[in-house]
């Protein structure tokens, strides 16, 4: 009996390689909230700092213009 085991595929957004979901982890925010998933090799280079991005503050989560 063959079993045809169906993989999990996705994009990185950081290399645009396609990688298996069981290679990937969610990197943090730097408030540690869920930022993106990555792939294996680009989760060391983007969480270098502790964190994924640019470091911001509660002030700079303003969304209205006349807030």
């Amino acid at each position: 009996m063959n079993i045809i085991e169906e993989k999990d595929i996705r994009v990185c957004p950081n290399c645009r390689k396609d990688v298996e979901r069981s290679n990937m982890l969610y990197t943090r925010d730097c408030h540690g909230i869920i930022s993106r998933l990555v792939c294996l090799d680009c989760y060391p280079v983007l969480m270098k700092r502790g964190y994924d991005g640019v470091y911001y503050t509660e002030a700079d989560e303003c969304i209205e213009a006349d807030y």
